[in-house]
């Protein structure tokens, strides 16, 4: 393996684990103790972490794009040439992320328009679990299915391609009654 696939992969594997680790630690452990803290507290306490988590969500999503990308691009799609499961199931699994990207994005930013999300923190967070397991569960399907090797598939053409439909002058009394094509 290549230094440089080597990196990329280990990167990857790391942005998800802080990420992910990350969304399980607020949803199970911070969040339910923090909700016994007076409201002062509580909200002084999501403050101080938001702002600090922030940096860890923005830095891992931009990992994670990055080196995804790299990943399936330049290293796994040359060797799943023509085997349309993998594609498809690592298409779901970009548009997963993706929707996990903008769900994490949203909970530590700062905009009014996504504020109904942060006020859902715990239902958000559920979601991530949720999507982020997916995602994962795909990630090792996919690799331990390993490359499945696709027979190239010759086309023999034995006769003249027919057109979807032949064109028939119409019912009516002033259409022509010669294709188009013979004028």
């Amino acid at each position: 393996m290549e230094p440089v696939v080597a990196l990329s992969r280990i990167l990857h594997i790391l942005g998800a684990i802080f990420l992910f680790g990350g969304v399980l630690f607020m949803r199970y452990i911070l969040s339910p103790a923090a909700s016994t803290l007076p409201d002062d507290q509580h909200e002084k306490l999501r403050s101080e972490v938001t702002n600090r988590w922030k940096f860890v969500v923005h830095a891992g999503i931009a990992v994670l794009i990055f080196t995804g990308f790299y990943n399936y691009l330049w290293v796994m799609k040359p060797l799943h040439e023509g085997d349309g499961p993998y594609h498809m199931w690592m298409g779901i699994k970009i548009l997963l992320a993706f929707v996990v990207f903008f769900i994490g994005s949203a909970l530590v930013g700062r905009t009014k328009a996504l504020e109904a999300i942060r006020n859902k923190r715990m239902l958000w967070l559920s979601v991530l679990v949720t999507l982020s397991t997916i995602i994962v569960v795909i990630a090792g399907v996919l690799k331990v299915r390993g490359v499945v090797e696709t027979e190239e598939v010759e086309v023999i053409v034995t006769e003249e391609p027919t057109a979807f439909f032949e064109w028939r002058p119409s019912v009516f009394s002033d259409a022509p009654t010669d294709s188009p094509t013979d004028a």
